[in-house]
């Protein structure tokens, strides 16, 4: 019988994920990683539905090693005036990286989680496949992750909605059927990143100015305050809405600009991933944010993990930190950090 483990994180679609594996005869164990202080909610519910289900289940705690790497990087990149995009890092540094250390301590084939995202193989590699269902498609969070992760990992809901996953769990008679979805990034648990960033550094820092048109229009709270692309709380009055164009963190300056001025067409992204060694130029699709469809681009790979894409039409205020996200159809071809935009 082959051996399975699953991410159990308490909620309907990693616990549905136990109960399919299970019935197709697996042998199958859950885990539910420990990553953040306020999880005990999540490590009782998959629990409960770990021994509803008659599985083994136990916990690995991480949470020093998630504090070391997840929480700083979140941290830093914001102090750099950058807007960092935890759940794909976790995805590659962390989550993922901890599940195949524990699949292999317990001599397991297999990653299963709950995601709603497919593998497929591609040029003869397994690479990350969009879902089914685009509305629920987490493809984008999951583009930097190697193919060394991917060949252990499965998404047995590749091709249902979730509410086929909440109308199946409930056939199952799991209690989680109808539990809330959890928030994109978990260990803000649904509050705003600010009060968050405050236990670590304080919301003052980096003051400086915001700059339009190269003149100073007033001063600003700190740099962990605004994003790229940000409008509302900008705390100026001005003839039409402005946005931040650009986030110094040397000078402290904040740029504003108004809305046509805060397109731009090219990216330069840096630690990028990409399942296979791609060739030095070809054409793609791509995205630079979770809630966008992909555009038509142009791609130049260059020296030392960078990329340079170059969009058939111009991109709404795409934000140094975030990711950049490459496909080949429904394929993801890999990703990268958003560095420059110009």
């Amino acid at each position: 019988m082959k051996k399975v483990i699953v991410a159990m994180s308490g909620g309907v679609d990693s616990s549905l994920a136990a109960a399919l594996m299970k019935d197709k005869g697996y042998d199958v164990t859950g885990i539910t990683l420990k990553l953040f202080d306020g999880q005990e909610k999540y490590l009782e519910d998959a629990s409960r539905m770990a021994d509803y289900l008659g599985i083994r289940w136990y916990m690995a705690d991480y949470s020093e090693d998630f504090k070391n790497n997840v929480i700083s990087y979140f941290t830093n990149t914001y102090k750099q005036g950058q807007t960092p995009n935890p759940c794909a890092y976790c995805n590659r540094y962390s989550k993922f990286s901890y599940l195949i250390s524990e699949m292999k301590k317990i001599d397991a084939e297999m990653v299963v989680t709950g995601h709603y995202a497919d593998t497929a193989e591609l040029y003869g590699t397994m690479h990350i496949k969009k879902a089914a269902d685009p509305k629920k498609d987490q493809s984008y969070f999951l583009s930097l992750l190697t193919a060394d992760q991917i060949k252990y990992l499965h998404f047995p809901h590749a091709h249902r909605t979730k509410i086929e996953v909440r109308r199946i769990a409930g056939k199952y008679g799991l209690q989680v059927s109808n539990k809330k979805d959890s928030q994109e990034v978990c260990f803000l648990e649904g509050g705003d990143y600010r009060d968050y960033l405050s236990k670590f550094v304080p919301l003052d820092y980096g003051k400086g100015n915001f700059i339009l048109n190269g003149l100073i229009i007033g001063e600003h709270k700190g740099i962990l305050n605004y994003t790229v692309g940000q409008r509302k709380g900008l705390g100026i009055s001005y003839h039409e809405p402005l946005y931040v164009k650009n986030i110094d963190p040397h000078t402290c300056n904040i740029e504003l600009a108004s809305r046509q001025n805060v397109f731009f067409k090219n990216i330069k992204a840096v630690n990028c991933n990409f399942v296979t060694t791609p060739p030095e130029r070809f054409t793609a699709k791509a995205k630079i944010r979770y809630r966008m469809t992909e555009q038509n681009c142009s791609v130049e790979i260059r020296e030392n993990n960078t990329a340079f894409v170059e969009f058939e039409e111009e991109r709404f205020a795409p934000a140094p930190g975030q990711i950049l996200s490459i496909y080949d159809g429904d394929y993801v071809l890999g990703g990268g950090f958003i560095n420059e935009v110009f």
